[in-house]
């Protein structure tokens, strides 16, 4: 079968790479031919003449009123994602087979040859982190043969409170009701569908992508690829550091005797192969992301993580509730985590093969 896998934009994201590396490569196992839509941030209006006014008015804004934004602040900002994608753009080019970049919802749509469509997993019904393209996108409002067969796999809306306006639910609900199969990444999500009443078709919970590969898996990414030793042993991926997470970060290191080094995606970024070697070579880790906590269970490192609300703490409180784990506290004990991840693994692989046979869930 002929699968087009839309999520997020393309950005340099650790967890949002690998989550569909994982999803395709899962889907490639199961014999279907996947392809990601490139979705990519766009900086300048399709119109030119929409530009030149833009222009037009921050140089009065400047000269007028003194205001002191950049004129041309777009180059700079199609600049920098450039410069921050360097580190990802190789793996992405390498392991998953994609389309070309997609700038608009215009050209998303002449994407229709495909059996079947699949959006997720992340946080790809989070109206805000969708504005660019519309969030109606990844309801798949593009595809025209209403007889393709559309499935979410790991949709999640990032929040366990509604974001979405009544305007937004009654807008959607079509497309909803277009989906084949549903499922979501939190059980928060699984009460708004209801709230939003989301039924048809009925909902269910999976695992993010990245928990349904081994650890062998990710390893190979390692090993046939370049890497160099780690700086330390105390691996900190920290997206969004303060004073607090420093204190703590401070504290563990003396405690443990360990040697911290830091990554994050603002600074200190470094290649896929490069971060996923950082999980298996440390000793502890400590993170503030969710996806460093589901990477730390997948290579079994102790770890320590701290929510991070404005990137989705419905998220971590689906983990928390899953798998029985507190943040702000070690976590060194895999052995009720390894039970309930085995049984997930085995519904969520259940869903994905009864979604990909016609099959009711």
């Amino acid at each position: 079968m002929k699968i087009a896998l839309l999520n997020l934009q393309y950005d340099n994201n650790y967890g949002g790479n690998l989550q569909r590396y994982a999803l395709i490569t899962v889907l490639q196992r199961m014999g279907h031919d996947v392809t990601h839509l490139n979705l990519r941030f766009k900086f300048f209006p399709e119109s030119k003449l929409q530009y030149f006014k833009i222009i037009f008015w921050r140089i009065y804004d400047r000269v007028i009123h003194g205001k002191r934004a950049p004129i041309f602040q777009e180059f700079h900002q199609r600049k920098k994602y450039y410069r921050d994608c360097q580190n990802t753009e190789s793996f992405y080019n390498k392991y998953i087979k994609h389309t070309k970049i997609i700038g608009s919802k215009k050209e998303l749509s002449k994407f229709q040859k495909f059996d079947a469509f699949i959006v997720g997993s992340d946080q790809v019904w989070r109206k805000k982190f969708t504005q660019m393209h519309g969030v109606e996108s990844f309801f798949f409002d593009f595809v025209k043969d209403s007889t393709k067969r559309i499935i979410a796999y790991g949709a999640s809306l990032g929040s366990s409170e509604n974001e979405l306006s009544k305007e937004d639910i009654e807008k959607l609900t079509p497309f909803y009701k277009r989906f084949s199969n549903v499922s979501v990444r939190e059980l928060s999500a699984l009460h708004l569908l209801d709230e939003y009443n989301w039924s048809n078709p009925q909902p269910t919970l999976v695992l993010d992508p990245t928990l349904l590969l081994n650890k062998k898996d990710y390893i190979d990414i390692i090993n046939n690829n370049k890497t160099s030793n780690c700086p330390g042993n105390l691996f900190c991926y920290i997206l969004d550091l303060n004073n607090g997470i420093e204190e703590q970060i401070n504290h563990i290191a003396q405690t443990k005797n360990l040697c911290p080094f830091f990554s994050s995606l603002k600074q200190n970024g470094i290649s896929v192969p490069q971060w996923l070697r950082a999980f298996n070579d440390s000793k502890f880790i400590i993170t503030d992301s969710y996806h460093g906590v589901l990477f730390s269970i997948i290579f079994q490192k102790p770890f320590y993580f701290f929510q991070n609300q404005f990137r989705g703490n419905a998220r971590f409180e689906n983990l928390q509730q899953i798998f029985n784990i507190q943040a702000n506290q070690e976590i060194s004990n895999f052995s009720c985590i390894n039970k309930e991840l085995e049984k997930q693994k085995n519904h969520s692989f259940l869903f994905l093969n009864n979604a990909l046979q016609y099959k009711s869930f």
